[in-house]
């Protein structure tokens, strides 16, 4: 099955390589992954995005909302761009949309995002799927869907350790059981505001603030969030100057400079300067670049 959606105003490289989603690999001008556990292949083309699977439960409606096709994001960024740091990060990166992921799936991967790097993570997480998911593939592309919470909490700690979760595997194997037995309620968060769904995933273990604002971002369409880690104290002090940087500081700040976009703003200025600060790292004669921290870490 092949669709070919319109999709301007829309940038699927930006939007997969932001640090936002782990399980998408590119492969020549296309990405490989899953979208709402069906094995994909997506590529854009000018103004389309092109969409393959061979799964028939795949739609049109699903694809866009996933990519946030579906919402208008001239209004979105013209509310952020306020300011001149911000102004650049969108004319750059422009196009960029926040996923709708999958929110069990997107708490789980940011709870082994916990002081690590992208490559780790990715690699985390790949190990997870092909021992508790199961196989799926497409067009000669192999992989594994994400496993559920009961296979995670059914799961001995130790043969966690082994796939090389580290000090995470007690973290995710405790915050799958409290979702197997239905004390943290998924599939209500996405209904409840900011602040409940936020005070409820810092209740899973090995969930602090950055964890938990990027899960209310990414997985349950929680725009206020803005998630701060290292990338985005170094943003913030464009803003800051002098002046010293508190979490609490920062979000206040953020609130009120990018109002109810906020994460739309954290999203293109943690790109913008990741990105930045990787572009100026690869020139001659710059020393060798460390690898670069996912969002949850510091």
């Amino acid at each position: 099955m092949r669709f070919d959606l319109s999709a301007p105003d829309f940038s699927l490289r930006d939007t997969l390589e932001c640090g936002q989603a782990f399980r998408w690999r590119r492969s020549g001008g296309w990405y490989q992954g899953f979208l709402s556990g069906i094995p994909v292949k997506a590529t854009q083309l000018d103004g389309q995005l092109r969409v393959e699977t061979v799964d028939p439960g795949l739609t049109e409606e699903r694809i866009r909302r996933y990519f946030a096709l579906d919402l208008a994001l001239d209004p979105i960024l013209d509310s952020i761009d306020v300011d001149a740091q911000i102004h650049a990060a969108i004319l750059r990166f422009r196009g960029l949309r926040v996923l709708r992921q999958d929110g069990w799936e997107c708490l789980a991967s940011f709870i082994l995002s916990s002081f690590n790097n992208i490559a780790r993570i990715q690699g985390m997480i790949e190990r997870l799927c092909r021992a508790f998911g199961s196989s799926a593939g497409l067009n000669g592309y192999r992989s594994f869907t994400f496993p559920a919470p009961e296979a995670i909490a059914n799961a001995p700690e130790r043969r966690l350790r082994e796939l090389g979760l580290g000090f995470r595997a007690p973290y995710l194997r405790a915050t799958a059981r409290m979702i197997a037995n239905g004390r943290i309620p998924l599939e209500t968060l996405r209904r409840t505001d900011y602040a409940t769904t936020r005070s409820a995933l810092l209740q899973c273990d090995g969930v602090g603030e950055k964890v938990a604002d990027c899960v209310a971002l990414f997985g349950f369409e929680k725009y206020e969030a803005f998630p701060i880690d290292l990338w985005m104290e170094r943003a913030m002090r464009y803003y800051f100057q002098r002046r010293r940087l508190t979490p609490k500081r920062m979000h206040d700040f953020a609130a009120a400079h990018f109002g109810r976009y906020a994460g739309y703003a954290q999203q293109y200025l943690y790109h913008y300067v990741r990105t930045a600060r990787s572009a100026a790292s690869n020139q001659p004669s710059a020393p060798s670049q460390k690898p670069i921290l996912a969002r949850a870490d510091c």
